[in-house]
């Protein structure tokens, strides 16, 4: 049931470790599990982290008692339980807002001397600090989980908020939010283990010295396993990232036709076709939420005008169809969107209609916006973000929603294609 590691203790003697599957606060089962122990020839010596090691020797019967104070015994003290008959194993510090003190003792089984508490009301006493800072702690737990659910529905009540948790993803977000579950988790059943225990020796009656710790340990557990497969899927996503990262991040623009749907700017502006005439650069990432992220950005300079001319293109793909059509709306909800590294603005955006992908969107040109056409696209689990400026554009509204539609015909069926490709 337990996992077993063996080493040699500085006195030359063999150890054994087991995982604590249980809070060192819950005194009854403890003392039985120890004891359990201690028939197999496994005697508690002292606490780490996680585990609890054993020294091994003679099975035999042995009675363990857990002592719970809010301060430090003296030598003297101690001295004077082990003239009583309880032996001192170990002391184990815990700080739950102030310092508990447990401390273990053993006798042998058929030792006829007094139990360690004869009056359940005052070890009922003993066990108030600790019920309370099990109180303090599982307030605090749960209003660290109240916090992140809170910033969960901000994410849903605002359509940027979506789009881009959507698209990137939170990792300090899912991930504190999960471990504050386990926190409150583990902090209700300390807390009521302990309220457990005050309950009982406060109504008078003695602790179970031999309570069923079994069905404790499995559904400890439960969250215990847990949270280091949390760690390790968190640490195999950011080296997914890192490697991802370090093999496709931003570089300049490649000659040629980018790996993903694209449109470039010599393909709508007449004049830059030569190898010379635009530059820019691309970037890939692979976010939190699983979207592989490609930027394409571009420049050049009109021949005629000398003008400078400019194109900006995002393509995320993302794992599913149905969340791609979630982010896509949310980004259309949004009047103005601003990234890490993209502003998208959507107030005047009008639905084009086509049947060469799932849903367009345009944007003519304006002072808002800098004079940028936009084209926004969701194809499949596709999202496309175009910008295009160009300067030259007319000034009157007529003028703007020509230019608007004159590069959607000339875009969409290109980008289409491409999409259709990928």
């Amino acid at each position: 049931m337990f996992d077993r590691v063996e080493h040699r203790a500085a006195d030359g003697s063999n150890t054994v470790r087991r995982w604590i599957r249980d809070d060192i606060s819950d005194l009854d089962r403890n003392e039985s599990w120890f004891s359990d122990m201690a028939e197999q020839g496994l005697f508690i010596d002292h606490f780490g982290a996680c585990f609890a090691y054993f020294r091994k020797g003679t099975p035999r019967k042995t009675r363990y008692r857990i002592d719970v104070l809010s301060r430090k015994l003296t030598e003297d003290e101690l001295a004077l339980y082990d003239s009583c008959g309880w032996h001192f194993v170990v002391m184990e510090i815990e700080n739950h807002w102030t310092p508990v003190y447990f401390y273990v003792y053993q006798t042998d089984e058929n030792a006829t001397i007094p139990e360690l508490h004869t009056d359940p009301m005052e070890q009922a006493e003993s066990l108030r600090r600790l019920h309370r800072g099990g109180m303090w702690d599982l307030c605090l737990s749960v209003a660290l989980l109240l916090f992140w659910s809170w910033s969960s529905l901000q994410r849903h009540l605002y359509a940027q908020h979506q789009f881009d948790f959507l698209i990137n993803g939170d990792a300090t977000y899912v991930y504190w939010t999960l471990f504050s579950c386990f926190a409150v988790v583990e902090g209700l059943r300390r807390w009521r283990n302990v309220r457990r225990l005050y309950k009982r020796l406060a109504g008078g009656t003695p602790l179970d010295h031999h309570a069923d710790y079994r069905a404790a340990h499995r559904f400890y557990a439960l969250t215990a396993y847990l949270k280091p497969l949390l760690w390790a899927l968190a640490m195999v996503t950011l080296l997914a990232q890192l490697a991802f990262s370090a093999l496709d991040g931003t570089r300049p623009l490649p000659e040629g036709t980018p790996d993903f749907p694209a449109v470039r700017l010599a393909e709508i502006h007449k004049g830059l076709d030569s190898p010379d005439a635009v530059e820019g650069e691309s970037n890939h990432e692979l976010t939190w939420a699983g979207t592989v992220e490609n930027r394409l950005w571009e420049r050049g300079n009109d021949p005629e005008t000398r003008m400078q001319i400019t194109l900006s293109t995002t393509c995320y793909r993302l794992l599913f169809e149905g969340k791609a059509d979630r982010a896509f709306d949310a980004l259309l909800k949004e009047k103005w969107y601003r990234g890490i590294s993209d502003e998208y603005w959507t107030a005047a955006a009008t639905q084009v209609d086509t049947d060469l992908v799932d849903e367009a969107w345009a944007v003519a040109p304006g002072a808002q916006d800098d004079w940028q056409y936009a084209l926004y696209v969701r194809d499949g689990r596709y999202i496309v973000t175009f910008s295009y400026t160009n300067h030259n554009v007319g000034r009157t509204e007529e003028e703007r929603a020509a230019f608007r539609d004159g590069c959607t015909d000339k875009i969409l069926p290109i980008l289409a294609a491409r999409l259709d490709e990928a």
